[in-house]
């Protein structure tokens, strides 16, 4: 059986679309100088509660326009903060994170019960 031969031209070609395809890919993963919307310097007030059952359980703000934001990676005193303030209005100042599945999510920096 003869094997197919193959012109350099078309091998060229070949080559060519394989490296566009490379470039056009690299191009789509790498999101350096967009604005984005992860880790931007962000203000949650609302409704301060705990979801879910333990062990997974996390705290969470709703805001008044009905958002719930995951607090993720409180620190120790942060938690002991929430256990009292459970249930209550809270302002949380921090750093936004990735979306946690649909929820939204900020790591606190300063955390204020209201009165």
């Amino acid at each position: 059986m003869k094997a197919p031969a193959f012109s350099a031209r078309a091998v060229a070609g070949l080559h060519c679309l394989l490296l566009v395809s490379a470039l056009v890919l690299t191009a789509c993963g790498n999101g350096a100088g967009k604005p984005s919307r992860d880790s931007a310097d962000v203000s949650v007030s609302g409704h301060l509660t705990l979801k879910g059952s333990q062990p997974g359980a996390w705290w969470a703000v709703t805001d008044d326009k009905g958002r719930v934001w995951k607090i993720a990676s409180p620190t120790p005193e942060q938690v002991a903060t929430f256990q009292q303030a459970q249930n209550h209005r809270v302002s949380i100042e921090g750093r936004r994170q990735a979306k946690y599945l649909s929820f939204e999510q900020i790591q606190p920096s300063r955390v204020v019960v209201a009165p």
